[in-house]
């Protein structure tokens, strides 16, 4: 029987470790837990716990489970847990179900710690905002509701989480996340919570009563009260929005989004001193044709004009219907001064 651990699974930092001769896995974990001073952070979130073993210890042991990877507490109780405690799964588990347990201020603690430490020097820093479905066919399964997704091009039901992060040139750095709940097909609630003014609770009520940007508004604010700064915010088309654009600009960042499809009109400066209302198939012909400027570094050709960018992608393989070698249009409006073009166009 072979018994050795499947590497093509596992995240590409976590293979790496693992191939490294001479290094354990364990070991690597232990000192970035030391680094970042974890269990002071889990302390300062509110964690306690009031007998047995201390929370520390519960929380390095269910963040270790998921760090290498095991595909579930069971598995994880049965080949490693009594490697590094004397505690058993049931530990864990009900470490996972409490309703007073702020993963968010610990996430954000450590975020902020990592930032403090290797990011706040970058020379590029930008704000990431996207979202991801994760399918689920229970039917008995809370926080599930109907979401279109991209990849595959079709409605499916599943938990939408949308994430923030933070990217330099050097690496990225997860942030916050909070699941979303359409009000399409969405999943009714099975138990109450034993109290409704519980972390759990409030951010239940914030993923089913508040829309993607509302969310995302949250997060940036949360972010920003807790020293982890940045230049610029990227986001796709499920965030150009005016709503979107004013929580940027209140933040100080400048925004760099893409446009949604469709009708929308572009204020244009017209030679009489009036504003013409143009679509984007309108905006390229009257104001961008001719204008398009390479920019190094990148694959796109772009054109910047009255701050607002399309972009002209060449297609190298069939793909969303296009033909090898056509090219793909996309309006990305970045909210900047004109001075910061290039500074801008490189975090692009």
């Amino acid at each position: 029987m072979n018994s050795d651990t499947n590497k093509r699974l596992l995240p590409s930092l976590i293979d790496e470790v693992l191939s490294h001769p001479g290094r354990c896995v364990d070991n690597v974990f232990a000192g970035v837990w030391k680094d970042l001073k974890i269990n002071r952070l889990i302390q300062r979130a509110g964690f306690n716990k009031r007998t047995g073993i201390s929370i520390t210890e519960a929380v390095f042991l269910l963040v270790l489970r998921k760090w290498i990877d095991a595909s579930s507490i069971a598995v994880f109780s049965r080949k490693s847990l009594k490697t590094f405690s004397d505690a058993n799964k049931d530990v864990m588990y009900d470490l996972m179900k409490r309703e007073d347990t702020n993963w968010r201020g610990l996430n954000l603690g450590v975020a902020k710690s990592t930032y403090q430490q290797h990011i706040a020097s970058s020379r590029v820093k930008a704000y990431v905002l996207d979202d991801t479905v994760a399918q689920r066919r229970g039917r008995k399964m809370e926080g599930v509701s109907c979401h279109f997704d991209h990849t595959e091009g079709r409605h499916v039901m599943g938990q939408q989480v949308l994430t923030l992060g933070l990217v330099t040139e050097e690496l990225f750095m997860p942030i916050d996340s909070q699941i979303y709940v359409s009000q399409s097909k969405a999943h009714e609630q099975i138990r109450d919570f034993k109290d409704k003014r519980s972390v759990v609770a409030k951010r239940y009520e914030e993923a089913t009563t508040q829309s993607k940007p509302e969310i995302a508004k949250g997060m940036l604010g949360r972010a920003k009260r807790h020293g982890i700064k940045a230049d610029y915010l990227v986001a796709d088309a499920w965030f150009g929005t005016k709503p979107m654009i004013q929580t940027a600009e209140s933040l100080g960042v400048t925004a760099i989004l893409r446009m949604k499809k469709g009708n929308m009109k572009y204020r244009v400066a017209a030679t009489n001193g009036q504003f013409d209302a143009l679509d984007a198939k309108e905006l390229y012909r009257h104001a961008v044709r001719g204008e398009w400027k390479k920019y190094a570094a990148c694959l796109i050709e772009l054109c910047n004009w009255m701050w607002i960018w399309m972009l002209r992608k060449k297609e190298k393989r069939r793909r969303n219907g296009l033909k090898p070698n056509c090219y793909l249009y996309v309006v990305w409006l970045p909210t900047g001064k004109p001075v910061l073009e290039r500074r801008t166009g490189h975090c692009f």
